[in-house]
C-alpha cells in the first residue's frame, strides 16, 4: 500500500507524462508496493486534476473483460476509468500521433446509455435495458 504522498507524486507524474509527451516507467516499477486500490486512487487524482484544468467527464470505460487479459495483466477482474472529453474523437476525426507518446489502437465496443445505471446488484437485464445502443469504438492506447 502506498502513501498519501507517494499516490500524489504518481498521479502527478502522469500528468507531468501527457504534457510532456514524455514516457514514464511502469508505476508498479517505480513503486513495487502498489496496490489495486492505490491505482484507482491515483486514477482519481489524476481525473481530479484534469477537471480542474478544464476537462470534462463524458462517461466510463471497463477494462480487461476478458479472462485472458487479465491472466496478462495478473489481475482477477475487470477494472474499470473514466473517459474526459478530449480523449474523445468523433467518427471521421483525424487524430495527429503527435498528442501521443507510443499510440497504438484496441477495438472495442462502446455502450452508449440512454439511462445510469448506479448502485450494486445490478444484472445483466438491467444494463440492457438502460443501453441505448452498441456501437464498435476504437481505444487509442497510449
Amino acid at each position: 500500500m502506498l502513501t498519501d504522498t507517494e499516490r500524489q507524486q504518481a498521479a502527478d507524474a502522469l500528468l507531468q507524462a501527457e504534457r510532456t509527451l514524455k514516457p514514464i516507467p511502469q508505476l508498479s516499477k517505480t513503486y513495487p508496493a502498489i496496490e489495486l486500490e492505490d491505482a484507482y486512487r491515483i486514477q482519481g487524482l489524476w481525473a481530479d486534476a484534469r477537471i480542474a484544468g478544464g476537462a470534462r467527464m463524458v462517461g466510463h470505460k471497463i477494462g480487461l473483460t476478458s479472462r485472458a487479459m487479465q491472466m496478462a495483466s495478473k489481475i482477477s477482474e475487470p477494472d474499470y476509468g473514466c473517459i474526459l472529453d478530449d480523449a474523445l474523437f468523433n467518427d471521421g476525426a483525424q487524430i495527429e500521433a503527435n498528442l501521443f507518446i507510443k499510440p497504438r489502437l484496441e477495438v472495442e465496443l462502446a455502450f452508449i446509455m440512454g439511462e445510469d445505471l448506479e448502485g450494486p446488484g445490478k444484472r445483466i437485464y438491467d444494463v440492457m435495458r438502460a443501453t441505448e445502443m452498441v456501437v464498435p469504438a476504437l481505444e487509442i492506447i497510449d
